[in-house]
């Protein structure tokens, strides 16, 4: 008798789950470059065929991860009070989202810049990721700014402009990040501390 479709579903996204999972645990501890798609398989228990059928690379897994983490940030900014400032609303989203995953272990965009800079295949990721993330980002800031003005499209260029701002700001601290620990620095600036500096330098320009 073949498998019942609804099981087989199930059986699929148990499967994308526990590789996904066991990815997110490899690359908080070995780093991402230094774990291999043999590496993820032999921990969720596949064969590495098995993981390409799900994936086309490791690289997926961190964007898969990232744009699943999108839509608590964008809720998140939707939240704050609404006499905040736009990018003031961003900064606080991120603290308040990094404290609900901080069990879970490394926020999936800090993995981007875990062990360096991404991987040349990752790279070429990257623009599609940041816009995705400048565009949820700008949807949220959107919904803030048309509460007590008229969205048109002067609105939400600004929106826009505000969300691509604000994605500067996040990468630019997560690299700083990246670079201490490369570093070995003794005393290395906390993330959420370079996370509100960079907010402050492009609130300040």
């Amino acid at each position: 008798m073949s498998e019942e479709p609804g099981r087989r579903e199930a059986n699929k996204r148990a499967t994308r789950e526990a590789l996904q999972q066991a990815a997110d645990r490899l690359f908080a501890e070995r780093g991402y470059e230094q774990t291999t798609v043999r590496d993820i398989a032999a921990a969720a228990k596949v064969t590495p065929r098995t993981f390409f059928r799900y994936f086309g690379g490791k690289e997926e897994l961190i964007v898969d991860e990232a744009l699943g983490w999108l839509p608590r940030l964008t809720a998140a900014i939707r939240r704050r009070p609404v006499g905040e400032r736009p990018l003031t609303a961003v900064l606080h989203a991120l603290a308040d989202v990094s404290a609900q995953l901080r069990d879970q272990g490394l926020p999936a965009p800090v993995l981007l810049f875990a062990d360096g800079p991404p991987s040349t295949r990752l790279r070429l990721r990257g623009p599609a990721l940041l816009l995705r993330f400048e565009e949820g980002i700008a949807g949220a800031v959107l919904d803030r700014l048309s509460i007590d003005r008229t969205e048109d499209e002067e609105l939400r260029y600004e929106s826009e402009v505000y969300a691509r701002a604000a994605v500067a700001a996040m990468r630019s601290a997560m690299i700083r990040d990246w670079a201490q620990r490369a570093r070995g620095d003794v005393d290395p600036v906390p993330l959420p501390e370079l996370m509100r500096t960079a907010f402050a330098l492009v609130a300040s320009a």
